[in-house]
């Protein structure tokens, strides 16, 4: 089906897992060395006198050699410390990645790889896309999500049953207890597959599950008894050593009735190579918008007069990174007097809107203001418009004036 190998890759802090796209068009976990391996340390150790790079089981054998340096955590770092050196680190260890993946696929040529983090940061964003490039893989032909995405690009590639009311996905390690809940709305317009995530690492831990593990239990069950009576789920999926340390009979016994009930440490990676089809291959989804933290969550619009109709011009829309959501456009105005726009919260069925004032810009014949409309989010929950006067050619030169405007979303 596809000439090209099709890679996902979860990069989590713990473990990498490696999955590829098959021939019938399904997401193919990698092992390596054995039939049932499946997770890569993330970690890597650079031998300063040979100046060699180790990554996975290897760099964890090299630990505790003489003039080794052992980094752990790897999506941890950030490039705003030592740059140059995490975009060395990253790229060794994804060097070691890629060419595990084609051994294990007879040498077989990568064409597309999605990568899938705890959360997409713009810091480990870089350093990963800079990593990438320098391997030779040109940015078109890769892309990188969140475990939130990862989540609705597998659950929206499964049977509808499963996800027709919400999703709890239930996550487990030393580190942290987490739960993403996943609803599509349905409207009019597109389809919205909104991920929200909370922490219970307070709740149960796992010292608590090793220690006293019948007491986990009935503190897991409770919280779920709880959420249920609110909550009409579909699907419930358990991820994470947490949940193989212990068989979890009341919570699990709690789960079942009516809902599907799956176990396992594959899904981000699956939905990664999910993503990856519907990126590069032959998408399905283009109905959907995703929303999920690290992504907007309205759709921000311009007023505008086209052919003495009134229209709509889009500046953001759901489902956009926020770091990168930017536009710009320009505007002759009738009068530069007011620019209007609009919030449009789908997820909350909700409608702002507001005012520029532009009469401070000079007046002038009709339609003879030029306006530059530049969008930008500062925050996850703040955007900026700044509007500039650019004059009307050679008969009136820019005034060099600008209103700015700055938006709090509501929580």
């Amino acid at each position: 089906m596809v000439k090209g190998m099709i890679l996902g890759i979860d990069f989590s802090k713990d473990y990498t897992q490696m999955a590829y796209l098959d021939e019938k068009g399904n997401p193919k976990s990698l092992s390596f060395g054995t039939a049932d391996n499946f997770l890569i340390p993330t970690v890597a150790c650079y031998h300063k006198e040979l100046k060699e790079w180790y990554a996975g089981e290897e760099a964890v054998n090299k630990k505790t050699g003489e003039n080794c340096v052992f980094y752990e955590k790897l999506p941890e770092l950030s490039s705003e410390k030592s740059g140059e050196k995490n975009i060395e680190l990253i790229q060794s260890y994804l060097s070691h990645l890629l060419q595990w993946a084609q051994a294990g696929q007879e040498n077989r040529k990568i064409k597309n790889i999605v990568i899938t983090l705890e959360e997409v940061r713009p810091d480990l964003l870089e350093v990963i896309t800079e990593a990438l490039l320098r391997l030779g893989y040109p940015s078109e032909d890769i892309k990188i999500i969140s475990h939130s995405e990862s989540l609705v690009y597998y659950m929206l590639n499964q049977n509808r049953e499963i996800w027709i009311n919400q999703v709890y996905y239930l996550h487990m390690n030393d580190e942290q207890f987490s739960l993403r809940q996943l609803k599509v709305l349905h409207g009019r317009g597109p389809s919205v597959a909104y991920v929200d995530m909370e922490d219970l690492t307070q709740l149960v831990s796992m010292k608590t599950v090793t220690e006293n593990p019948r007491h986990a239990d009935e503190i897991l069950a409770s919280y779920l008894e709880e959420r249920f009576k609110h909550n009409i789920v579909s699907g419930i999926y358990l991820s994470g050593e947490g949940f193989y340390a212990q068989d979890w009979k009341q919570s699990i016994s709690l789960m079942c009735p009516n809902r599907r009930v799956f176990k396992g440490n594959n899904l981000m990676v699956k939905g990664a190579v999910y993503a990856a089809k519907e990126f590069f291959y032959t998408p399905v989804l283009e109905n959907y918008l995703i929303s999920c933290k690290g992504r907007t969550r309205v759709k921000v619009t311009m007023s505008v007069k086209y052919k003495e109709r009134d229209h709509s011009l889009t500046l953001s829309n759901v489902g956009d990174y926020w770091s990168q959501a930017k536009a710009k456009a320009e505007c002759i105005m009738e009068a530069p007097t007011k620019a209007l726009f609009f919030v449009d919260d789908l997820l909350n069925r909700k409608k702002d809107s507001f005012e520029m004032d532009l009469t401070g810009f000079p007046e002038r014949p009709e339609k003879t203001t030029r306006i530059e409309v530049d969008f930008s989010y500062i925050s996850e929950d703040r955007f900026e418009i700044v509007v500039r006067d650019l004059g009307f050619g050679e008969l009136f030169k820019s005034s060099g004036k600008e209103v700015r405007k700055v938006y709090q979303l509501q929580s």
